[in-house]
């Protein structure tokens, strides 16, 4: 599909005006993406077939959930992705399918559901997807699905669903092919569901092969040894190498501010003096109780927070999940020595102490000359802007809070009933399938008694008759 530059711009120029609209702050990273790549941009109008306003949409969700996720912190320099679960070799990227583009290959018979964490699961494949984008420039890649020596202990309805999302939502126009590689029969019903998840136009893209019929979508030099190829290609986890250019500022698309720097310099920042100027009572750590003083079932904490400077300072709070918590308030400006509550709820949902944990706030603090201006201010670009880290915990740690049940848990529920059908009919099948098999045998064992039967009395009607 063709985009054209004008395009492109009118796409950039209306995330421009959400972002100055809202007031929103996204990844520096995402957003100098945003700013410069035209063909980032691009996949995301090919993606939505060139609809401008759902191509926004789904640039403004890509960047909310990138932030949420921590999408660019991810590596395996700073542990935040389990390097014991890359190293096993369930998934990587190699070699390239037909048209030249990256395979990424998931090797299904070493994958067991029940023996890894999920969450953990999902991080690797970001942080591959992540990897292949930077290797690839964003040129699209296949998924190829391993099957050999699979079974239904290595079903995994929960992660093939968050791949294809991964790709339906958050990487546009990142696919070339699916190939699902020498399926076991046993697993024809999950595909079949499997394919609902899938666009019309996704649905096309994928393709069943074989060893005998493998070399029309893959290149001949991409085959395997254990895919009846020549390729002995044997799976070795390396650490990407990659030199980032560490940046303290903060990209924006709204024109800065001049003010004068420490030095008297005219620049577009202002310094924040590196003495800290907030106090947080009675620690950086949120600690949730249960409160019921409301009538509802709630986990809430709170924190003091004071204003220990000579001026005005402004405070702003964020989070690593939005949709988990309430704060009020989440933004505010204090006079010298003023002080004020903010609480911390936890939303509606099934909540235990390793999610939580996963969990922390920032808190930015800025001075401000006029509080009228408090606006103005943060969208000024910072050299040094003053950050405290809250880390949550719940005070029980046995407690696990059981609430409303948000549109996630709907979908897992529904998934997992999915599952459970599935698996019914597939025991099913496997149980006729095993009768049928003994019904073969004693047909088989049956035919051998009458064909003896038969070469018997011919033999002893022959003898009779011969001696006659």
């Amino acid at each position: 599909m063709d985009i054209s530059l004008e395009s492109i711009s009118e796409l950039r120029r209306s995330f421009e005006d959400k972002l100055n609209e809202q007031n929103e702050e996204f990844h520096p990273m995402d957003l100098a993406k945003i700013n410069n790549s035209d063909s980032w941009l691009k996949r995301f109008l090919i993606h939505t077939e060139g609809n401008q306003e759902e191509a926004l949409s789904m640039l403004w969700n890509v960047c909310e959930w990138r932030k949420s996720f921590g999408v660019n912190e991810i590596s395996e320099s700073n542990g935040t992705v389990r390097i014991d679960y890359l190293e096993e070799g369930i998934m990587f990227p190699h070699g390239v399918d037909k048209d030249g583009k990256l395979m990424f290959i998931i090797r299904c018979k070493l994958h067991f559901k029940a023996s890894k964490d999920s969450e953990e699961c999902k991080k690797c494949a970001v942080y591959w997807f992540e990897r292949m984008e930077r290797l690839t420039n964003g040129d699209q890649i296949t998924i190829f699905f391993d099957m050999m020596g699979s079974g239904l202990s290595n079903l995994d309805m929960e992660f093939t669903n968050y791949l294809i999302n991964l790709l339906k939502m958050y990487y546009p126009a990142f696919l070339n092919y699916i190939i699902i590689f020498e399926m076991p029969w046993v697993l024809n019903a999950a595909f079949k569901i499997i394919k609902t998840w899938l666009p019309a136009k996704a649905v096309k893209k994928i393709k069943f092969l074989s060893k005998h019929n493998l070399n029309e979508f893959v290149s001949k030099e991409s085959i395997m040894v254990s895919w009846g190829g020549e390729d002995n290609y044997k799976f070795n986890f390396e650490p990407e190498t990659k030199k980032v250019e560490e940046t303290k500022k903060k990209v924006h698309f709204a024109e800065t501010m001049e003010v004068k720097n420490c030095s008297g310099d005219i620049r577009d920042i202002v310094c924040m003096p590196k003495e800290l100027k907030l106090k947080i009572n009675p620690s950086e750590v949120l600690t949730f109780n249960k409160d019921n003083s409301n009538g509802y079932n709630e986990l809430m904490a709170s924190l003091t927070f004071i204003n220990d400077y000579k001026d005005p300072i402004a405070f702003k709070i964020k989070t690593t999940c939005l949709v988990k918590y309430k704060v009020r308030p989440s933004t505010g400006t204090l006079m010298p020595q003023e002080s004020i509550k903010v609480t911390f709820v936890l939303n509606g949902m099934s909540i235990k102490q390793t999610d939580v944990m996963r969990d922390k706030f920032l808190v930015l603090v800025i001075p401000v000359g006029d509080p009228k201006d408090i606006a103005e201010m943060w969208k000024v670009q910072w050299e040094t802007k003053e950050q405290h880290i809250l880390k949550c915990k719940i005070f029980n740690e046995n407690e696990t809070v059981n609430t409303w049940n948000s549109y996630d848990q709907n979908h897992n529920n529904d998934l997992e009933q999915k599952v459970d059908r599935l698996m019914k009919v597939v025991t099913t099948l496997e149980m006729s399938n095993r009768v049928l098999s003994q019904h073969m045998r004693y047909v088989k064992f049956s035919l051998y008694i009458i064909l003896l039967m038969c070469l018997f009395a011919f033999g002893f009607f022959w003898a009779i008759f011969y001696h006659k």
